[in-house]
């Protein structure tokens, strides 16, 4: 009788491959912000920038530059947070949904009050328009309708507990809070081509300004004159030819 083969036995599966999430921006417009970066520091160098002055790139142009930089890297910090933090979306539409209607529920109650405060002195505040005793609820285009018509009665109405920029200020954030916690897929899609939108625009604005300052360095710190190479270096352009940037 034969033996039979030995059959090694399989090996065990290894982990499953990580995902990187899609960040705000891609490779090549985070390489345009860590360039932009170093242009901005040679411009600021005590040696290169009253030179710099001279062809118009002042200290608040290049301010304008460090605030786009800014933002960029505010933008991939707060895309990395909200991939990294976030929360199972049904918990999330349900508490904010009760943070809306408790919120929204206590303007009513703000004008109940009002109401019974001013009889008192027999003058009179009419309840009407304050939805009393509707559904505030009935969908979420319904309840964000209301929110938007009693946030506004409330500013306009100067109720006990509404009068004061924050507190009005609360009930703007709570909206928010909703409208994000249940944003629908094409409202998703929109903000996505919005921020799209803005995205590219910030780069060209860190792409403009940084090429203008490169372009400016190299007509004071010519290829020309060998001395000039370290400058031009730091400066990010060819010390042994023109810039085309």
């Amino acid at each position: 009788m034969s033996e039979q083969p030995v059959v090694p036995p399989e090996p065990a599966p290894g982990p499953a491959p990580k995902i990187q999430p899609r960040g705000y921006f891609n490779q090549s417009q985070l390489e345009d912000i860590k360039l932009a970066e170093s242009i901005l520091q040679a411009a600021r160098n005590a040696r290169h920038s009253n030179a710099l002055a001279g062809r118009e790139i002042t200290e608040d142009y290049l301010a304008g530059l460090e605030s786009a930089i800014a933002m960029a890297r505010l933008k991939i910090a707060g895309t990395g947070q909200a991939q990294s933090g976030q929360q199972p979306a049904t918990l999330n539409a349900s508490d904010a949904e009760r943070d809306l209607i408790t919120i929204l529920q206590g303007i009513q109650s703000a004008a109940k009050q009002k109401h019974r405060m001013l009889e008192e002195e027999d003058a009179t505040f009419a309840t009407d328009g304050y939805l009393i005793g509707l559904p505030l609820n009935a969908n979420r285009a319904t309840l964000l309708q209301n929110a938007a018509t009693l946030a506004a009665k409330a500013g306009a109405d100067a109720l006990p507990g509404y009068k004061t920029a924050e507190s009005l200020a609360d009930i703007e954030a709570t909206i928010a809070g909703f409208k994000r916690a249940t944003i629908t897929q094409h409202e998703r899609e929109q903000e996505t081509a919005e921020d799209r939108i803005t995205r590219d625009k910030l780069i060209k604005k860190i792409n403009a300004r940084r090429i203008a300052i490169q372009h400016a360095a190299d007509a004071l710190w010519p290829y020309t004159e060998s001395d000039n190479a370290p400058i031009r270096r730091a400066f990010e352009i060819p010390p042994d030819r023109p810039f085309n940037g």
